[in-house]
């Protein structure tokens, strides 16, 4: 693993993203000198929720996608589409611009953003990211969206599709599940491990408190989050049953049958 990381490191950082792959014959896929598809969306989540990128890398790779890759309906799977340029063997060219894989908005993709950018403490970030995908905040560009209000699609048309915005594909993504790790792990900081449970919500700032009925383990929990400075991410105080804990995990056996929680936030 360390070998691999080092690798990594090596030879896929290109000063403030990471390419996104080599092919056969050594050609680099994503570097920002190409003149298409020089910035691609799943490298840079992928290397935050792995935690091979540094808190520097993480926060330089996150900024250029919301300032290459973001949209009003998320963010679009790389920049700029393939036209002329691509490499040989490169499937995305076969669709238009701002379609499926060449520069399309894929739903599954968003929810390993949501989480990347939690993990960063951008919860401001994290659920914009959100809001801009979920069906349920489209109901106003019905006739845009053309699809069920209450599913993802697998896709939605990018910037460079002259059907911007228009979504496809229902019932066939995996969106669903991955979107709730990013809201539930990410957003709301639900981060079980084997050991326990850690609390590490990462909100919007005008968010003052919220509460989470959680089935964990054999145990019913009832956690209020308190968010007097309006920050969106760390941890003042944490509570169990009472008791306060050092920093903000809870080992399982502080569990009980009915556990009430307490987690401010700072």
């Amino acid at each position: 693993q360390e070998q691999l990381g080092k690798l990594i490191q090596e030879l896929c950082w290109n000063e403030d993203r990471f390419i996104r792959g080599f092919t056969e014959r050594g050609e680099v896929i994503g570097k920002r000198t190409d003149p298409e598809a020089n910035m691609w969306l799943n490298p840079q989540s992928w290397a935050v929720i792995s935690g091979l990128a540094t808190e520097r890398q993480a926060d330089m790779a996150l900024q250029m996608v919301y300032e290459r890759l973001n949209t009003e309906y998320g963010a679009i799977l790389m920049d700029p589409p393939y036209h002329a340029n691509a490499f040989d063997g490169a499937l995305a060219v076969i669709y238009n611009a701002g379609t499926k894989e060449n520069a399309g908005i894929f739903s599954q993709s968003q929810g390993w953003l949501i989480l990347a950018e939690a993990l960063c403490g951008h919860g401001e970030r994290a659920f914009n990211y959100f809001l801009e995908n979920a069906p349920a905040a489209q109901n106003d560009r019905a006739e845009i969206r053309q699809l069920e209000p209450y599913c993802y699609g697998q896709f939605t048309e990018g910037k460079a599709s002259p059907n911007f915005g228009r979504s496809h594909v229902h019932w066939l993504t995996g969106t669903a599940s991955t979107v709730m790790v990013g809201c539930v792990e990410g957003i709301l900081g639900m981060r079980p491990d084997f050991y326990g449970l850690r609390i590490a919500p990462s909100i919007p700032k005008e968010w003052e408190k919220f509460e989470i009925s959680k089935d964990f383990r054999g145990c019913h929990l009832h956690i209020t989050v308190k968010n007097p400075g309006h920050v969106e991410a760390g941890c003042k105080k944490l509570y169990v049953n009472g008791e306060e804990l050092p920093g903000n995990y809870i080992p399982q056996e502080k569990l009980t049958g009915e556990t009430e929680i307490e987690f401010y936030m700072s």
